[in-house]
């Protein structure tokens, strides 16, 4: 057993103990390779003497030697691991030393906190612990003890894993097998399957949610009262505190591990004030505009009936034009291009009151020329045509020029 001023390895120097225990003794040391010799803790194993053991418990040192090593690096609120390594048969793990203080100097016996306070403590406590849930790590001892409040920031720091302390408890059974001879935890924060030995990650959550009714009620755990029918903690009659936060703390420390939150993480959540609803806007409705006839002036539609109307009349002279006459005559036809916009004449026809019918008239002029290019003969031609002005656009129905009448469908 080390003693004041012992140097192990050459590297660290014991100043005092901390505290002993059935599973180990806890130092504060320096080391004195690094400059300034920076405060460090040496955590003494001693595991069972049987020879038979040994080599189980040297494997299983190495492997949690590793876990918390990788915690350390994770989260600055759990300790670092600097060194680990065996002595003599004994086995020493060396971490970072925390400045500050456990919480069992915040959480007193007699001492009730207000939910306000109980809250952010649980916030705190479940934020980091999440972050050793998330690799599947259980801690297996969470207690005041084990949360220390460092004094640089005032941050909540998870110490002591309780899977080390297998190391302290393994034994070998007549077959042949090592066990652990007792269960990891601490009384009235251990559930019934952590005393079992099937710890779980909601076995530390329980352990989490009876420290907080520890804080509200002043009562510690192993004190209150459980109702006999089914297991399930006592403790609203000793706490003043809102119907959520007892909820949640009932669901954290239920008696079955099924009822209670799976992880940290989940707890964690339980825990966040809940968010009001925001209404969502609702779509503006958009107005559908039906669509709109073509708003043709009567004057654009009567110049565009004329221009069909000649082109009707060069249909009208097809063959003419195309099969010249005997006397070698060429008959072509040429349509009126004035701007001044042709005489109408209207004849009245009944109107209904919805829309206005005429029948309009349309003058060219058909010529006859021979193989020289001369002009033999000239022909006035008129051409009408009927529209139906409906008050928003204008609908050709149909042309006539001599020899053929000609239907027209509304533009």
């Amino acid at each position: 057993m080390p003693t004041t001023g012992t140097i192990l390895r050459n590297h660290y120097k014991i100043i005092n103990l901390l505290g002993s225990g059935g599973f180990g003794d806890t130092y504060l040391a320096t080391d004195i390779d690094l400059p300034n010799h920076p405060k460090c803790v040496v955590k003494h194993l001693k595991p069972n003497s049987d020879p038979t053991v040994l080599q189980t418990v040297r494997r299983l040192f190495d492997s949690e030697a590793q876990v918390l090593y990788r915690l350390g690096n994770d989260s600055e609120q759990i300790p670092r691991l600097f060194a680990h390594f065996e002595e003599q048969g004994e086995f020493y793990l060396v971490q970072e030393f925390v400045d500050g203080q456990d919480l069992s100097k915040e959480i007193i016996p007699g001492k009730r906190l207000s939910e306000k306070e109980v809250t952010k403590l649980l916030q705190e406590i479940l934020e980091v612990l999440a972050v050793v849930h998330k690799k599947n790590i259980i801690h297996r001892d969470i207690k005041p003890p084990n949360l220390m409040r460092r004094r640089q920031d005032r941050k909540i720091v998870l110490i002591d894993f309780g899977a080390v302390k297998e190391i302290n408890t393994m034994m070998v059974n007549t077959q042949g097998q090592t066990s652990v001879s007792v269960a990891i935890g601490t009384h009235g924060y251990m559930p019934s399957e952590q005393a079992a030995g099937q710890p779980k990650l909601c076995s530390d959550v329980y352990a989490v949610g009876m420290l907080g009714i520890f804080a509200l009620t002043g009562i510690q755990p192993h004190e209150l009262p459980k109702d006999p029918t089914d297991g399930e903690v006592i403790w609203r009659n000793w706490a003043n505190v809102s119907d959520k936060l007892a909820g949640v703390l009932n669901k954290m420390v239920s008696y079955h591990f099924r009822d209670r939150y799976f992880s940290a993480g989940e707890a964690l959540q339980a825990l966040q004030p809940s968010q009001p609803q925001r209404r969502q806007p609702q779509p503006r409705l958009q107005q559908r505009t039906q669509p709109q006839p073509p708003n043709l002036s009567r004057r654009r539609v009567i110049k565009t009936a004329g221009w069909l109307a000649g082109g009707f009349g060069l249909t009208f002279v097809g063959n003419r034009l195309l099969f010249p006459s005997d006397s070698g005559d060429i008959t072509t036809t040429t349509p009126v291009t004035s701007e001044t916009v042709p005489p109408v004449v209207q004849t009245p026809v009944p109107q209904s009151p919805a829309s206005t019918n005429s029948l309009q008239t349309f003058s060219f002029e058909t010529v006859t020329v021979n193989a020289q290019g001369n002009i033999t003969n000239r022909r006035n031609l008129q051409a009408r045509y009927f529209a139906e002005d409906l008050g928003n656009g204008v609908s050709l129905e149909m042309v006539q020029i001599p020899g053929g009448t000609f239907t027209m469908g509304s533009p």
